[in-house]
């Protein structure tokens, strides 16, 4: 009977953690755009990207998710460098 409980345990602990990991979310001209990679590392300071293809040298913010309220954390002041063009 331990063996089956130990069992049903792990697999509802598998599905325990909800938080939807996601790359981040930039505001594109009006329109939430999901970022490919996630430059963001760190706490204690808010994410910004600087795309290293971008003729206006744009700096977006970087939010949490679609809705683009919450920003994501960072570690560093300065934007991370994105390869390409938004």
């Amino acid at each position: 009977m331990i063996p089956v409980m130990t069992l049903g345990l792990a697999v509802g602990l598998a599905f325990a953690n909800t938080t939807t990991q996601s790359n981040g979310w930039i505001n594109l001209n009006g329109i939430p755009t999901q970022l490919d990679t996630d430059p963001c590392e760190g706490l204690n300071r808010e994410c910004s990207v600087i795309y290293q293809d971008d003729p206006q040298g744009r700096i977006f913010e970087v939010y949490t998710d679609m809705s683009l309220t919450t920003r994501k954390a960072s570690g560093v002041d300065t934007p991370y460098v994105i390869p390409g063009t938004p």
